[in-house]
């Protein structure tokens, strides 16, 4: 059994207040009597009840804020979907989480996100997909640095930022697991197409590429490359430019598909009749994408744990603020998961 504070106490010589001050850190307790509590407290693995501090906290519960970007892509509906789950059962513990979610990659529109959480919730910590951007850099590193709010990202990481940790897939080995896949399904002949809306402001589409290049593009291999930036990911839009790349390269042999709008390369392939013939590899374990992968028009999707994005950065925060764990690693990256035909029966 735990030790329990009052074991504590009575190891120590003083109060079960004096304790609970210390441990939680809430002062009036001299240093040094602080510092043996809490070395008892360790040696003997004191872990602290959190449905008592919730019971605590009743009138002052703990705000999480989450932000969340690109959240009308079917990717970010299951981010959010999980999120919400964990929420609900943080709520039990005295924790209440409010969600900013955003369908664009506007770093100002962010920035205002946040400050409109700090400045009217309160929040005491966030969970942020956060855009490359300056702004929101400097913005982040100034709640953690002159507010002392903690910070988790999750999907997409900023490097430069003090934050706790980063939850999601390591995007540069993504790509290269793509590319890996890539050389092995054309033979490494003919032309390989990358197709992606604007990453600007995207750390996460802009790493795909990058992996995905370094590896494909080795000095003994013979496959010729094209990047296709488009303007948006209308499934629309996508289906045009993929149609036109399909009549314009005749060795074209295999397309990544980087960024959402992965329906209107499938249709294209399809209505082109060229399905058959080109190697399509994509992102995102959705429904849509696993059901391309069964009726052959996709080689492989390449999966990352929604769920472990969208509930892991509030359990982890939560843990931080309630019983003062911090995280044990600074990169919780997700598995890449490399799906085909034959292993995604009990996905559907």
């Amino acid at each position: 059994m735990a030790i329990t504070l009052n074991q504590i106490a009575e190891i120590c010589g003083v109060s079960r207040g004096t304790v609970d001050r210390a441990l939680h850190n809430k002062g009036n307790v001299r240093p040094a009597v602080a510092e043996r509590i809490k070395a008892v407290a360790n040696e003997y693995g004191y872990t602290p009840n959190r449905a008592g501090l919730a019971l605590s906290r009743t009138s002052h519960p703990i705000r999480i804020g989450v932000i969340i970007i690109s959240v009308q892509t079917p990717f970010m509906q299951i981010v959010l979907d999980a999120a919400r789950r964990e929420a609900r059962r943080l709520a039990a513990f005295s924790v209440e989480v409010i969600f900013r979610l955003s369908p664009s990659l506007d770093p100002v529109e962010q920035v205002s996100m946040i400050e409109e959480l700090v400045e009217q919730h309160h929040i005491s910590a966030l969970a942020i997909t956060p855009l490359d951007c300056l702004l929101v850099e400097t913005k982040i590193n100034e709640l953690i640095d002159q507010r002392g709010i903690p910070v988790v990202t999750f999907n997409t990481d900023l490097p430069n930022i003090r934050r706790l940790c980063y939850v999601g897939q390591e995007n540069l080995s993504s790509g290269r697991t793509v590319a890996e896949l890539m050389r092995l399904v054309t033979r490494e002949s003919g032309t390989v197409v990358t197709i992606s809306s604007s990453w600007m402001y995207h750390s996460a589409f802009r790493e795909r590429l990058k992996g995905f290049k370094e590896e494909l593009l080795t000095p003994d291999s013979s496959l010729q490359l094209r990047e296709v930036m488009l303007p948006n990911d209308d499934s629309n839009v996508v289906y045009e430019h993929t149609l036109r790349l399909l009549q314009e390269i005749p060795d074209l042999t295999g397309i990544y598909a980087i960024t959402p709008g992965y329906a209107g390369v499938c249709s294209a392939l399809v209505d082109s009749g060229r399905a058959r013939g080109v190697h399509l590899i994509m992102h995102d374990e959705i429904p849509a994408n696993l059901y391309e992968l069964r009726r052959g028009v996709a080689d492989f999707v390449i999966g990352q744990d929604a769920v472990q994005q969208g509930a892991l950065p509030l359990s982890l925060l939560a843990d931080y603020i309630q019983l003062k764990q911090q995280p044990p690693k600074e990169f919780y990256h997700t598995d890449i998961r490399v799906l085909l035909r034959h292993n995604i029966e009990n996905l559907l």
